[in-house]
């Protein structure tokens, strides 16, 4: 699988950019609001921990910068009559790759240079909403849920950018130095099971959210200044998750800033 995958478009932040402009955007953006599997309404066991693996791409808006992860995750939810929680860690390793292979040097006060840089970090999410379940248990309308993503970017791609930050930025180059960054929003969700075989669910969840002051951590070239002014980080997540006897499998797609996708498989203990 390429270290790039490239979500489908939509309005967000940055998304109309004409320009050539480089944008240099912390890479778990638009990976970091996971899914959190929860037991429903109806399950005899109200406690769910999940651990997944997952494999993350993303790219940040117009000349973007691409991102390939790697991802572990834990999860841990609880329950209840008319109300859930979930709370969880992760963790993720990968590489950033961008510039301009093609510019040369006279060029390069203008453009940002080629570059491949490894990434690592961690995080926290967590959830709480409620809940409402059908007659019949089959169903659980997960009608409101507000939820949280605390992460802390690492390695040699934040470093080159905190370096870019902190010297001239080519005229077609906006960058963040931010490191710690955390994520909020609501999401609705609706998961149903089998009605001869509870143990096969699937569930469609979406979010909509952003990240507080994100917009005005950036610095720009002259060139960049006027596509980033005013712009914020508001965007959203799309979910599909499918759970067979303890096995999941979750397919996101996100444009949260960077466009995104993501698939998870992860085992759940009950």
């Amino acid at each position: 699988m390429k270290n790039q995958i490239i979500a489908l478009s939509s309005l967000l932040f940055l998304a109309a950019f004409t320009s050539c402009t480089s944008l240099l955007t912390p890479a778990v953006l638009g990976n970091n609001m996971g899914y959190m599997p929860k037991a429903m309404g109806a399950d005899t066991l109200k406690t769910l921990t999940t651990a997944s693996a997952s494999y993350a791409g993303s790219t940040s808006p117009n000349t973007g910068t691409n991102f390939g992860l790697g991802m572990a995750n834990i999860s841990r939810s609880h329950t209840f009559e008319k109300a859930n929680i979930s709370y969880g860690i992760f963790g993720y390793v990968g590489k950033a790759k961008g510039g301009d292979r093609d510019k040369n040097a006279p060029d390069l006060k203008n453009y940002l240079p080629s570059f491949q840089k490894s990434i690592s970090g961690v995080g926290l999410r967590l959830s709480a909403g409620f809940h409402n379940t059908s007659a019949n248990g089959n169903t659980d309308f997960r009608y409101i849920n507000f939820e949280n993503a605390l992460s802390f970017e690492g390695g040699a791609y934040t470093k080159f950018r905190q370096e870019v930050y902190n010297n001239p930025i080519p005229d077609y180059v906006a960058v963040t130095n931010r490191k710690i960054l955390w994520t909020t929003g609501l999401s609705t969700e609706v998961i149903w099971r089998a009605r001869n075989d509870h143990g096969i669910r699937h569930a469609f969840r979406f979010f909509l959210g952003g990240t507080p002051n994100f917009a005005n951590s950036f610095r720009s070239g002259v060139k960049a200044y006027d596509e980033i002014n005013g712009k914020n980080s508001f965007g959203w997540v799309f979910n599909y998750f499918l759970y067979i006897k303890q096995f999941s499998l979750s397919y996101e797609l996100a444009d949260n800033v960077n466009y995104a996708q993501k698939i998870s498989f992860g085992y759940s203990f009950q």
